[in-house]
């Protein structure tokens, strides 16, 4: 999910927040009676969640959560070599100054011009090479050290033995310095099969950050010391069972729709056998031309917005991770790049899994829970006094009755400075219970009662925070003004036929 920046809250930012009226707080007082989970004083206001780029830029994204520049053929940018055709002008010490993250290399056994008898791997495309593959590894791993907090995705297409291509690696590392750079996707390093991927900003703390596929073989291959196979640094994945990719062939075309390159389905949730979600990249471009940079400008415009944002999340249902074109710089749509269209996907975005404080918003406005399957937020039965009620959670409806439905309201009466009412089906506010002006703690029960008009009431005031799950709906966090605690489906009473929406910490990022 991708929470959007939301202005923090914190009950000290205006002073002490008033407290409700005489005739508020002697309705309260009598509902304290109700049998509530022990109450505490706060050190201090606990502030709303903030975009986690402060302390990580990709917040709790995982690495199939977050989308990356990525350039196809990225090492054809050698004007001395026009044929085949370039589809790259930059190299890539450039390329990845500029924001690409993603890189393409076609590898092959070669060799070595002038040392008869001496191969070594090189970057080639068909029977034209451009450079030895070991020399533009060494920049990418130059850049991942003088940038620490950045991941690279190396995708080979491989004709290189599997012994030349890994010592070829190893060698690199070991000379760099940098053998603990490679991902480790085994039960060694992050299990990915049975965990999934892994949070980036975790992969940069273990400084993994050198991600490598390869189409050879059908199975991850190490990468060990040159000189001891029992240490091994990391391996490269095999990219058939770990992603799904469009097809890049459009016969000159404007590349459209959203094909599978093979017989991966772009919307497969799961690769088969595993708990692993695919990767997925989006090739913008067309291999069929043979003058790419000409029709680059109209591929990376408009043209790949939409094809992002309406073709392939059509079939996808979800965005991608890498998106791959030539001439990365090239658009006909002004303020439209690649990069733009990735810095759109990831713009102030927090990646996180479902959550207890997350709630969807449906059509018939129902909260819905995103940690609990069918769970709603409800309200319930009215006190005997006739004055508001408990807030429950119950199977969500289909037509959505009143006591299932709730809006975000600004107040009326007076300034909310932004905060909002969440009012039910009947008119009433949801209200953190006022226990004295002492704010409750973790899992106190919220009501429903009659919206304070007269002044500003922080119990009944709500900072609601967007975000964006990926591959769902719009979601939503509801942090109370007063407390600083998020409204929360209680998960003990979840299977209950009428269970605990309470307040409880927000998620911390």
């Amino acid at each position: 999910m991708r929470t959007r920046s939301a202005r923090a809250v914190t009950a000290d930012a205006r002073g002490p927040v008033p407290r409700p009226g005489p005739a508020h707080r002697h309705r309260l007082l009598r509902l304290l009676a109700l049998p509530v989970l022990s109450l505490l004083f706060l050190a201090g206001m606990l502030p709303a969640p903030a975009p986690a780029a402060a302390a990580s830029k990709y917040g709790d994204a995982r690495l199939d959560q977050w989308s990356w520049l990525t350039t196809h053929n990225s090492y054809t940018y050698d004007w001395a070599k026009p044929i085949p055709p370039r589809a790259q002008s930059r190299n890539i010490s450039e390329q990845l100054d500029h924001g690409v993250r993603g890189l393409m290399f076609d590898t092959y056994d070669r060799e070595v011009s002038g040392q008869p008898g001496k191969k070594a791997v090189m970057l080639c495309h068909k029977t034209i090479c451009y450079d030895f593959f070991q020399s533009e590894l060494a920049r990418v791993v130059d850049f991942l050290q003088e940038n620490r907090n950045e991941v690279v995705t190396i995708f080979l297409e491989n004709y290189a033995s599997r012994e030349s291509l890994t010592k070829s690696i190893a060698q690199v590392l070991e000379d760099k310095n940098a053998t603990d750079l490679l991902f480790q996707p085994s039960e060694q390093g992050f299990n990915i099969d049975k965990s999934n991927w892994p949070r980036v900003r975790n992969m940069v703390a273990r400084n993994e950050r050198l991600v490598i596929f390869q189409d050879e073989w059908a199975d991850d291959i190490p990468v060990t010391a040159r000189s001891n196979d029992d240490v091994e640094y990391g391996r490269l994945m095999h990219t058939w069972k770990r992603t799904v990719e469009t097809t890049y062939d459009y016969d000159g075309n404007r590349p459209s729709g959203c094909l599978s390159r093979n017989n991966n389905k772009l919307d497969l949730a799961k690769m088969p056998g595993t708990n692993l979600t695919p990767l997925f990249t989006i090739n913008q471009f067309d291999s069929s031309v043979l003058n790419p940079e000409s029709k680059s400008h109209g591929d990376n415009g408009q043209s790949l917005k939409n094809r992002v944002e309406k073709d392939c999340w059509n079939v996808a249902k979800r965005e991608p991770n890498y998106v791959a074109v030539n001439f990365y710089q090239h658009s006909d749509t002004p303020g439209v790049t690649p990069l733009s269209v990735v810095d759109d996907l990831n713009r102030n975005a927090v990646i996180i899994d479902p959550h207890q404080a997350l709630w969807t918003v449906s059509p018939s406005k129902q909260y819905v829970s995103t940690i609990a399957t069918n769970r709603c937020m409800v309200r319930g039965d009215e006190f005997e006094d006739g004055q508001g009620g408990l807030v429950t959670q119950r199977n969500c409806a289909n037509p959505a009755p009143s006591s299932h439905q709730w809006s975000a309201t600004p107040p009326t009466g007076y300034d909310g400075k932004g905060f909002r009412w969440i009012k039910a089906g009947n008119g009433s506010c949801l209200t953190v219970p006022y226990n004295n002006g002492t704010p409750p703690g973790n899992d106190t029960q919220l009501f429903w009662w009659p919206c304070e008009t007269r002044w500003f009431s922080g119990s009944q005031l709500w900072n609601v925070i967007p975000a964006k799950q990926q591959g769902g709906p719009a979601a939503f966090y509801f942090v109370n003004q007063w407390t600083g605690k998020c409204l929360t489906l209680d998960i003990p009473t979840s299977a209950a036929k009428a269970g605990k929406v309470t307040q409880a910490a927000c998620p911390k990022f």
